[in-house]
């Protein structure tokens, strides 16, 4: 009777041993842009999702993509998630590189219907935004009409890329958030035209963009806000508004063939969540993309004040457009170049 017992208890203890192991075997890749960003979204999205599902979450680095088709073309993708540039996700959705999103697992409530698509959603929010200097004797542009206005002197920088540039030139030529798309290409170029001399850097990073106000090589630029923010809390004589601030994101796909394709969506659906959504913004100041994140408290209210998408500020930006860009970019790009170089 003993044996049989042990024998028994044996068994049961191989079977859940067993069972265990195939459990914990279950795993989601998740490729994003690495440094400081990943290392929030670990905590934000990440752990959270390895806890609640009872999977391994497993971490890899891309750089856009060109290496989602890399992986999806060899017809072995090893990435389940993958994070990109919002006109990324929607070249790939066009190329056939993604999977539709599952949205009956995705819950989209309190995400606005302009950041996600049938296979792509926004994962967090960032802005460019003016800022300038505070010295004293620094000149003085705090809005973007200032800033496109030859008559305000002083040295000046903007982002090299058309697509946010030319956004910011037609705002602050008095185009109406609303009204911006479809561009006034044309009109944008001519509001370029007028500070043209006084843009002494036209930068292509953020590190750059925040070293050009911190070495007070110019007195007022166009600044993703995470950037400006960073250096307001270092102390740096510096600050910026998020009147007329142009909203764009980053968002999450999952590649054509994606070896775990439910789990992905599983952690798709973690990351959309109001807490994680949250807990991201006090880990790094991206902003959430679901407004209910600012419902859970995890927000303080002094953060929440400084983010795009709260409340108060949601109504002051304009919402970039990824959609518009498409079959353009490549063009203004190269128009863009000469412009500058000329």
């Amino acid at each position: 009777m003993k044996r049989f017992e042990w024998r028994a208890g044996t068994v049961a203890v191989l079977l859940g041993l067993c069972t265990w192991q195939a459990h914990a075997a279950e795993s989601v890749t998740f490729a994003g842009w690495g440094g400081a960003l990943q290392d929030a979204e670990r905590k934000a999205y990440l752990e959270p999702a390895a806890k609640n599902l009872g999977i391994a979450v497993k971490e890899d680095n891309m750089d856009g993509l060109a290496a989602v088709r890399a992986q999806v073309m060899s017809g072995k993708p090893k990435w389940d998630v993958v994070e990109l540039a919002s006109n990324d996700c929607m070249v790939a959705e066009k190329e056939g590189l993604t999977e539709p999103l599952d949205f009956s697992v995705i819950k989209t409530e309190g995400v606005d219907p302009r950041f996600y698509g049938k296979n792509w959603i926004a994962s967090h929010a960032y802005s460019t935004v003016l800022a300038w200097s505070t010295e004293g004797g620094a000149a003085k542009a705090q809005t973007w009409k200032d800033f496109f206005d030859p008559s305000v002197k002083g040295p000046r920088a903007l982002y090299r890329n058309p697509f946010t540039t030319l956004e910011v030139a037609l705002l602050a030529d008095g185009v109406a958030p609303k009204d911006l798309y479809p561009l006034d290409v044309e009109r944008a170029f001519k509001v370029l035209e007028r500070i043209k001399p006084q843009v002494v850097n036209w930068w292509s990073s953020g590190t750059d963009s925040a070293q050009l106000l911190r070495s007070h090589e110019v007195d007022f630029l166009a600044i993703w806000a995470s950037r400006v923010e960073d250096l307001k809390k270092a102390g740096q004589p510096v600050d910026y508004t998020y009147d007329k601030a142009l909203l764009d994101y980053d968002c999450v796909v999952v590649p054509k063939g994606a070896p775990n394709k439910a789990q992905a969506m599983k952690l798709i659906a973690q990351i959309m969540s109001p807490q994680s959504q949250a807990m991201l913004a006090t880990l790094i100041p991206n902003p959430p993309v679901n407004s209910k994140a600012f419902d859970t408290g995890i927000i303080p209210a002094e953060l929440a004040s400084k983010l795009p998408t709260a409340p108060a500020n949601v109504d002051k930006v304009a919402f970039f457009d990824p959609a518009w860009w498409q079959g353009r970019q490549a063009e203004l790009q190269q128009r863009f170049d000469l412009f500058i170089q000329n």
